[in-house]
């Protein structure tokens, strides 16, 4: 799965839980949505990881397209 599939599933997945979470804390049940809340909030900081990794690669890419070594940075998004 390539970059922006993940990030595609990830966006999905952040749907779904905010949707889900509204639902349950109308019925009340605030001890659910309270677990899908760190769900929630752990899918977001995946996300943020993701598109930092993704602005990453550009970056290498675009000084590979310059000529430069890039590997520098292809380890860094390697660690990220």
């Amino acid at each position: 799965m390539n970059m922006d599939e993940q990030i595609e599933r990830e966006n999905r997945r952040i749907e779904d839980l905010a949707i889900e979470i509204v639902m349950l804390a109308r019925k009340g049940e605030t001890d659910i949505a309270k677990q899908l809340e760190r769900d929630l909030h752990n899918s977001l900081e995946h996300l943020e990881k993701l598109h930092r990794r993704k602005g990453l690669w550009s970056i290498a890419d675009e000084l590979n397209l310059q000529g430069k070594k890039a590997k520098v940075v292809k380890k860094v998004v390697e660690m990220a």
